[in-house]
């Protein structure tokens, strides 16, 4: 399930428990609401006993039987109350109702009681009425009058509504949640179909179609993307074509200033080989081959970096798997000098093994060249057996080391801007271009590795490749 979805359920959820907790909290009010009124109703029951046998008492204390039954009479004009009494045995003496002889005394096994709030919900659910019965002695008889409060209609009635009241919550709660889930159920489909458009899109597809709802919250999301995607759209298209006249213009320039240094060498090793030249001219044509290969030099330089930043820009990298081990040392067969190579293991990995041979040969020949160090040396370590500590994490570490001059403290943060350099004069003598380190970072980062440098004073340096 996806993480979407699983948000749209979550609150399709929450908001009916949210229903479910009202309907349950609104049929809790009308259950109390019901006990109440029955517990009321009781309390009226008490008063109208003790007012009957106010008068009841003293009439069977004189055993004046037809009084009892002319107040009985008169009692039975009320609709709501009756009353009926009953000597020691339970038959029945006097009652307020017609042809109630049969009926037998009730217990009473309610009243008094007791009871909980669901209790008194179902009592005034199945009984429509409340007994009320009491037990007096006089003359040493034992007497019980039994009173009766009719609750049918008003009952009936309230517990009629409230079930229309709690049928009516569960309707609208069924409604709800059948049109949350519509709702949430059309939302969904159409981030559905927009993400799928952005997915695309996000690929590189940018003629992908963006279903525009016609109406809704999505409708302004959509018509934004789609304003966005034409804009990127149009600024690719536009970076693009800036991209090929630039490569464009990068090669034509290289192929321009080419051509004529490579006139130039030509013309003055024509010119040595030619004719009488004096100490003079020989200087002069010593510093033209110098400055000539200097500009080749840079020429190259700027190509690769154009290369490589190229070669950044698109989304599935031309890389292979090789040796490194076999990169490394083709790297060192080509300086002037030699270099110690200490490997812990045979690696392979998946790269640029063209490029990877010139990183690590701009950083051999920066060594070689401005180090002034008489041991140079390359070592590969890997995590296996490393006990190098470092503060991010790593497979492997190609180490480039020098005990020379080192780099001042101050230099370190720019040593890999182009054309940077921390000793010109030295540079320059020595024919560098100022873009061996920078190639050297740009390389590392195509790769998508690290590059870290230490360096003191009189110790030496050494560049780690982290990959």
């Amino acid at each position: 399930m996806k993480k979407r979805d699983l948000f749209w359920l979550n609150r399709i959820l929450l908001i009916f428990f949210v229903g479910l907790t009202f309907v349950l909290v609104s049929i809790y009010n009308i259950v109390q609401f019901n006990s109440t009124y029955i517990q009321e109703e009781k309390k009226e029951l008490e008063i109208f006993t003790k007012q009957i046998e106010w008068v009841v008492i003293p009439l069977l204390r004189q055993n004046d039987i037809e009084s009892l039954k002319k107040y009985a009479d008169d009692f039975g004009n009320n609709k709501e109350f009756s009353f009926r009494i009953f000597d020691g045995d339970k038959n029945i003496i006097v009652s307020s109702l017609e042809n109630s002889a049969k009926i037998p005394l009730k217990n009473d096994r309610r009243v008094g009681k007791k009871y909980n709030i669901w209790d008194l919900y179902v009592e005034s659910f199945e009984n429509k009425s409340l007994e009320k019965v009491s037990k007096i002695n006089i003359n040493n008889k034992q007497y019980y009058i039994e009173l009766s409060l009719s609750q049918e209609f008003v009952i009936s009635t309230i517990i009629k509504a409230q079930k229309n009241i709690i049928l009516f919550f569960c309707i609208c709660l069924l409604l709800l949640f059948l049109g949350i889930i519509q709702i949430f159920y059309s939302i969904r489909k159409g981030f559905n179909s927009l993400e799928d458009s952005v997915i695309q899109i996000a690929r590189g597809d940018f003629d992908t179609d963006i279903n525009l709802p016609h109406s809704g919250l999505l409708k302004e999301l959509s018509l934004a993307i789609m304003r966005m995607t034409n804009r990127l759209k149009t600024q690719i298209t536009r970076l693009t074509q800036l991209e090929e006249y630039r490569k464009e213009f990068v090669s034509n320039m290289s192929h321009e200033i080419k051509t004529p240094i490579t006139a130039i060498n030509s013309a003055v090793e024509l010119i040595e080989e030619n004719s009488e030249t004096t100490d003079i001219q020989k200087e002069c044509f010593d510093i033209i081959k110098s400055q000539t290969y200097s500009i080749n030099r840079l020429v190259g330089d700027i190509l690769t970096l154009s290369e490589i930043d190229l070669e950044k820009t698109n989304e599935h990298k031309n890389f292979k798997l090789f040796n490194l081990n076999n990169a490394i040392n083709q790297a060192i067969s080509i300086q002037p000098r030699e270099v110690v190579f200490n490997k812990s293991e045979n690696i392979d990995i998946l790269g640029n093994e063209e490029l990877v041979i010139t990183m690590i040969s701009n950083l051999l020949s920066n060594a070689i060249k401005y180090s002034g160090s008489e041991k140079i040396e390359v070592n590969l370590i890997s995590e296996n057996n490393s006990s190098v500590q470092l503060n991010v994490p790593f497979s492997i570490i190609v180490e480039v080391k020098d005990y020379g001059v080192g780099i001042p403290a101050e230099h370190l943060p720019r040593i890999f801007e182009r054309f940077y350099r921390v000793d010109k004069t030295r540079s320059r003598q020595n024919g560098g271009t100022g873009l061996g380190l920078a190639i050297v970072k740009h390389i590392a980062e195509l790769h998508n590795w690290k590059i870290e440098v230490e360096s003191e004073v009189g110790r030496g340096t050494s560049f780690r490749i982290i990959i």
